[in-house]
Formats: C-alpha cells, sequence, structure tokens
C-alpha cells in the first residue's frame, strides 16, 4: 500500500475519534488519525496551567465513559486508572464527596451522605413534604435516565420509535412527562423548599422552564448506569483516557499524526477520496470519518457544493446556547467551608462544590446567555482534582477545576477580549462568600471563555457537546453517523448519544461504518 492511501481517515484524535479509529483498525482496516494540535486528546487533556501545576483544560471527570469501549480498547491495560477517593496516607478508599452550599449558611451532600436514606434525612430538616417525595423524584431520574441510556450503544431511535419501545409499561408516563414537562414542573410536583428545589435542579443544558428539558438532563442522569469502578478521576486526569485511546490505538496498527491540521475532504464523483492537508498533502482513503463539530465539519471541512439542502438547514438551525467559561486556579490550600461543616471536617474530602443558590438564579443564567449578556448569576460545578491525584500540583497545593454557566458565545455589548478578567475576578468573588480563605489563598488562575475554547480546541462556540443537549438535537435529531456524501462520516459530540467523554459517539460510528463494509462486501 502507498504510504499516502488508507483504507479511513480520521480527523481529530479527541477521544471520539480516536475510538473511532480503534474500532476500524481492530477490524483490520489501515487508518490514519489526523489531529491539527501538537498533542492529541482535544477536549479531554491535561495541561501544565501555570508553573507545576496541572490540570484538566475541559472535560473534568469521568463518569460516562462507556464499560464497553473501556474493554473492548482494553484502556485499562494502557494505563487508564481511575481514582475514587482523596489520596493521602491512611485515607484507605475514600469518597469524593460534594456539597451544594447556600448563602443561609445551610448545605445539600457533605461527606457524611453515604447512601438515599442519608440525603432524605438531610431533606428533611429543610422539609418533610420534600423528604417524602425525595424517593419517587429520584425513581423518576433513574426510570428516565434508563430509557436513553438503552439507546446510547445503537443507531438513535426517532422519537416515535423511542415511544413505541415503552408502550404498556411503567414508563410509558415518565416519557411522557420528558417530553412535556419542564424540569421547573418537575421541581414543583416534588419538593417545596427553595433549598432543595435549587440542589435538585443540578445543571440542565437547556432552558430549565422550556417543555421537554427535562429529556438534558435525563441524558447526563444516564451515569448511573455506569460501572462504578470507571466512575472518578482518572489517575494524571483526564489526559490520562484519551492517552490510553491513543496507546490502543497505535497497538491495534492504527497511525496517528500531529500538526497535521485538515484543510479540507476531497470529494470526487460524491464520493470521499481522502484528505488535503493545509500543508497542501494529498492523503488518499476509502473512508474519511470527522470528529468535529457538525458546524465546524460542514463550514470548513467540505465544500457547501457537496452539502445537501437539508443538511444545510440543519446547521442554520442547529442550537449552541449551552455555552460554559472554564476557570482554572493554583492555590495554596482546600477550601474552607468550616461555616458549613464545622471546625473537626477534613478539608481534603470536599472534592466537589455547586454553586447555585436558587432556581431563579438558575433561570436568570440561562436567560442572561440566550439574550447575549455576561450573567450575574455565574452556575459552578467546582472539582479539585488534585486531592485525588496530589501529582497534578506541587506538594500542599491545590489544582481547581470550575465550569461555570451560561455565557454566550459573543457577548452583544463588548468582546470577550475586554471581559475576561472581569468575569474571573467574579468568580474568584462568588467562590469567596463561601469559602472566606480561596482569594487569600490564590497562586494563579485563568479563564477560558467560549471564544478561547473554540479557538484552542476547535469547537464552535466553545460548545463543548458540540450541540445543545436539548430534545430536537437528541436521539435521531441529532447528526447522523452517515452524511450525504457517500464514505463519509461523522462521529463526534454532535451525533448520538451526546456531549461528555462517553466515547458512545466514537464506538456507534465505527459500527455504522463496518456494518456498511459488510453490505458492501455481500
Amino acid at each position: 500500500m502507498a504510504d499516502n492511501q488508507y483504507d479511513a481517515i480520521v480527523i481529530g484524535a479527541g477521544h471520539n475519534g480516536l475510538t473511532t479509529a480503534g474500532y476500524l483498525a481492530k477490524d483490520g482496516l489501515s487508518v490514519l488519525v489526523l489531529e491539527r494540535l501538537d498533542k492529541i486528546g482535544g477536549a479531554a487533556t491535561t495541561d501544565e496551567f501555570t508553573q507545576g501545576f496541572n490540570g484538566p483544560m475541559c472535560s473534568y471527570i469521568q463518569y460516562m465513559l462507556q464499560g464497553k469501549v473501556i474493554d473492548d480498547l482494553k484502556l485499562k491495560e494502557h494505563g487508564l486508572e481511575v481514582l475514587k477517593g482523596p489520596n493521602k496516607p491512611g485515607s484507605g478508599a475514600a469518597s469524593m464527596s460534594g456539597i451544594h452550599p447556600f448563602p443561609d449558611g445551610t448545605f445539600t451532600g457533605g461527606p457524611h451522605i453515604k447512601s438515599p436514606l442519608d440525603a432524605a434525612e438531610q431533606i428533611r430538616q429543610f422539609s418533610e413534604n420534600d423528604a417524602r417525595n425525595y424517593f419517587e423524584w429520584q425513581s423518576f431520574w433513574e426510570q428516565a435516565a434508563g430509557i436513553l441510556h438503552k439507546t446510547f450503544l445503537d443507531e438513535p431511535p426517532t422519537v416515535t420509535e423511542l415511544i413505541e419501545s415503552v408502550k404498556g409499561t411503567r414508563q410509558e408516563e415518565i416519557l411522557e412527562k420528558m417530553l412535556t414537562w419542564s424540569i421547573m414542573d418537575l421541581l414543583d410536583d416534588h419538593f417545596e423548599h427553595p433549598n432543595v428545589r435549587a440542589s435538585s435542579l443540578g445543571i440542565p443544558e437547556a432552558d430549565p422552564s422550556a417543555p421537554g428539558s427535562i429529556m438534558s438532563n435525563a441524558y447526563f442522569m444516564a451515569s448511573q448506569f455506569s460501572r462504578a469502578e470507571d466512575k472518578g478521576i482518572p489517575r494524571g486526569s483526564m489526559g490520562a483516557i484519551t492517552q490510553a485511546l491513543g496507546a490502543s490505538v497505535r497497538d491495534l496498527g492504527a497511525e496517528i499524526r500531529t500538526r497535521a491540521p485538515v484543510q479540507e475532504v476531497i470529494i470526487e464523483g460524491g464520493e470521499a477520496k481522502g484528505v488535503r492537508l493545509a500543508s497542501g498533502e494529498e492523503i488518499r482513503s476509502f473512508i474519511v470519518v470527522s470528529n468535529a463539530d457538525p458546524k465546524r465539519t460542514y463550514s470548513t471541512l467540505v465544500d457547501s457544493q457537496f452539502v445537501d439542502e437539508a443538511t444545510k438547514s440543519k446547521i442554520k438551525r442547529w442550537k449552541t446556547n449551552a455555552n460554559c467559561v472554564k476557570f482554572l486556579a493554583a492555590f495554596s490550600e482546600p477550601l474552607d467551608l468550616t461555616r458549613y461543616l464545622g471546625d473537626d471536617y477534613d478539608r481534603d474530602q470536599i472534592v466537589n462544590v455547586s454553586i447555585g443558590p436558587s432556581v431563579e438564579y438558575f433561570q436568570q443564567s440561562w436567560d442572561d446567555a440566550i439574550a447575549g449578556r455576561v450573567t450575574d448569576c455565574p452556575l459552578m460545578h467546582i472539582q479539585m482534582p488534585s486531592l485525588v491525584d496530589p501529582n497534578l500540583a506541587p506538594r500542599g497545593g491545590v489544582v481547581m477545576s470550575n465550569w461555570i454557566l451560561y455565557y454566550p458565545a459573543e457577548p452583544v455589548d463588548q468582546p470577550w477580549e475586554t471581559r475576561r478578567d472581569a468575569v474571573g475576578e467574579q468568580i474568584i468573588d462568588v467562590i469567596t462568600e463561601y469559602a472566606p480563605n480561596f482569594r487569600d489563598s490564590l497562586i494563579d488562575w485563568s479563564v477560558q471563555a467560549p471564544i478561547d475554547i473554540e479557538t484552542r480546541v476547535g469547537i464552535t462556540d466553545g460548545n463543548i457537546r458540540h450541540g445543545d443537549m436539548i430534545p430536537s438535537q437528541m436521539l435521531a435529531n441529532r447528526f447522523a453517523y452517515r452524511t450525504s456524501v457517500r464514505n463519509f462520516y461523522m462521529c463526534g459530540a454532535g451525533t448520538h448519544p451526546g456531549g461528555e467523554v462517553t466515547a458512545a459517539p466514537g464506538h456507534n460510528s465505527a459500527h455504522a461504518i463496518l456494518r456498511d463494509l459488510e453490505r458492501i462486501a455481500v
């Protein structure tokens, strides 16, 4: 075979691109993965963001990576190790505790919550009614998540097919609520206390007042079906996942080239024939797969003359509104939450902190982003991975990885270049309201606005899910693995089932390709 001829070329060495490459190589295809950056990983990397401090630049927790992919591609044999709790002498197998604090000094979660019974008893301190309804709430989400999870590693069903799959079962009523109720409706039906409502809301990827927004949360709740041993913080943080994938892919015979940006997909006679690099080099293949997001795939990789009208229309209405800011910080000591947990708690045990004081605060954050405003209501998912893996920070130091929602891709009043530092200072101020030692313990910090994430990782609008996780963009409404160009496929998070580090889109795309090749062979 010529040096520039492969069976398949995968554009992008993010986790889904590597997963697709691994399955194709495992089936005997000659595979080349092309990555424009100088390292593999895409949005799942570990980087030194300030001297001596290493953290996850985008994705930050392994909780939905599919066990089938881990096993099929032998990721644990290639170095993937998942840590379950703070790693210090005498800590044993401590769990990773989280807390949702409130301005009034109350909180939910904490290191003493070990079971649903503990959670219900804690809620009882706020409301007897809410404690009674807690288990029904939990049951609803387990069933809702189960309806979606069963579709994860298969061709995406239509909504009609999904409805048919639960017809005549208890899940029929659950699915009807998923499609027609909002998260706010569900909260109204279960809880009355404002703090219970706020901590139960999670951080949806959709307008929490919009009908169907339950679908968004149900998707992320599917993490409860991941194997317990596969959930946690990888040793070495999130880059360990893609490093293991890269090692697996190479062992299976695939080739990976970094610093190889693709300029365009070569299309001849309506069929993908390879790629042309920015350097001008042409590499030929029978199959081409894009791990880029849908908007970028069709705006930069494929000439518009080869894109059918249905796809063009879908691209125009594809929503990327649920954008985030990523805040990374190096600081000298763990957050001081004694106001909530008392003087004798172990600070190293609180790895996760959620900040969202009310459902109105949530709603305002979303409304601001849709209006193009930089919000005064930042919603935060804070993680301190160095408490679990001390090697990420110098001795005694702490790494913070913090996703803050929601933000517009482009603010209407001032560009991100003039807003970035002010947003960082606001984030620090808000955290310090809950943990008073935070600002004084800061060593360094950085803010990635949506435009920064887009520039660095190549994701349109910095939308880390490649498109909002809303009913009109889920299941068969996601982009298809097969495109209107023969032998050109997609494998990124813009395809079913969607975002997060699941590897499911990569798995599914590879299997769609292999099924198509089997049909050709017959």
